[in-house]
């Protein structure tokens, strides 16, 4: 297909709405399933009035682990279910088995005697590498081996090096970055604004500019009374301050990772592809943060009326992440056929444009 028969910033309504619907339909229902299975089967040694403390974390724990088996598949051709011809039957296998996997992952943690205060810093030093690794870094350390080398590569450096973050005063790699990867993903603007650069340079360089980003977040949210930087950070390495007690700064954290990508990678970044980069990657991810902002205060005002509680509003904002993902990356809705850029000379690259 030559690149003057392919759409320049198209606007393909009948793949958003079915890539939306499908994304937070799902979101809904499974939120559903999975917070009354919580309930009645706690994944951590829940018991009494504990269940309906801990259920939002458990419900947390199981699905982001599930995602990131599913994305681990993803990064190697969707090893080893790639013989799978119908892409539908394949999809559903891959979901079933990332529950699975997921549900084992997070239980093992308390079979291992490890507890609740380790979930989150293998959770984020888990999505840390398999993104520097297999997204910012293009698989660049794996790329020529077979998929089920890749696999297994990856699975020994992951979850070694997060054996390594964890024991150490780093202690874990806060997935604080994961909007603004999404973002940058989403967007292509990490992507433009590294461009030419060779690997792993350009991972570390992406990795980077998510910290400054971070960097800003944090600021920001202090102005906003939702974040303390007076209180002991996350590790003696990241003493960057606290969240809130309210939990305000969680929500708005959790809803950016469900609405990032499950909205831009459907609506094809329209209108922002008329914009040419860099500034249509910055003006789409500036409407990412406005709508954060918009759901945020949404579940919010559902405190009470809808939700239980802001536990309950928590679980709600980020069982998206998972199928904002699963649909577009699994099912390929929302990545059907290549599109343009303003400006861009071959869909899914920036290598070939100068400056």
């Amino acid at each position: 297909m030559e690149n003057n028969e392919i759409e320049v910033a198209p606007l393909r309504m009948g793949t958003a709405i079915k890539g939306l619907v499908l994304i937070y339909g799902l979101t809904i229902i499974s939120c559903i399933i999975v917070n009354i299975w919580m309930k009645a089967s706690p994944i951590g040694p829940w018991t009494g009035d504990d269940i309906q403390a801990w259920y939002w974390f458990d419900n947390v724990t199981l699905q982001l682990m599930a995602l990131w088996w599913a994305l681990l598949f993803v990064v190697v051709g969707n090893w080893p279910f790639n013989s799978i011809e119908n892409p539908l039957v394949k999809g559903i296998v891959i979901i079933v088995v990332s529950w699975i996997l997921g549900w084992l992952t997070a239980k093992g943690i308390y079979w291992t005697g490890l507890g609740a205060g380790w979930v989150f810093p293998i959770v984020g030093s888990i999505y840390f590498l398999l993104a520097f690794f297999s997204f910012t870094g293009e698989n660049w350390i794996v790329a020529n081996l077979s998929p089920a080398r890749q696999f297994s590569v990856l699975l020994l450096l992951i979850w070694g090096l997060t054996y390594i973050i964890t024991n150490t005063g780093l202690r874990w790699i806060p997935a604080w970055w994961f909007p603004f990867l999404q973002m940058g993903s989403a967007t292509t603007l990490l992507a433009y604004w590294t461009r030419k650069m060779p690997q792993p340079v350009k991972s570390i360089t992406q990795m980077l500019i998510l910290f400054l980003c971070i960097c800003i977040f944090l600021w920001a949210s202090k102005l906003m009374g939702v974040w303390d930087l007076k209180q002991d950070g996350v590790s003696t390495f990241w003493n960057l301050g606290y969240l809130t007690p309210d939990n305000n700064w969680l929500l708005w954290f959790m809803v950016g990772c469900s609405v990032v990508y499950g909205v831009l990678i459907p609506l094809h970044n329209w209108p922002f592809t008329k914009i040419p980069m860099p500034w249509g990657g910055i003006a789409a991810s500036v409407f990412a943060i406005a709508l954060i902002f918009v759901v945020t205060g949404f579940l919010k005002s559902l405190i009470g009326s809808v939700f239980t509680d802001m536990n309950e509003a928590l679980t709600y904002g980020y069982m998206g992440v998972n199928w904002s993902f699963v649909i577009p990356l699994i099912f390929g809705i929302g990545l059907e056929k290549p599109y343009l850029w303003t400006g861009q000379k071959t869909p899914g690259t920036w290598e070939d444009v100068d400056g």
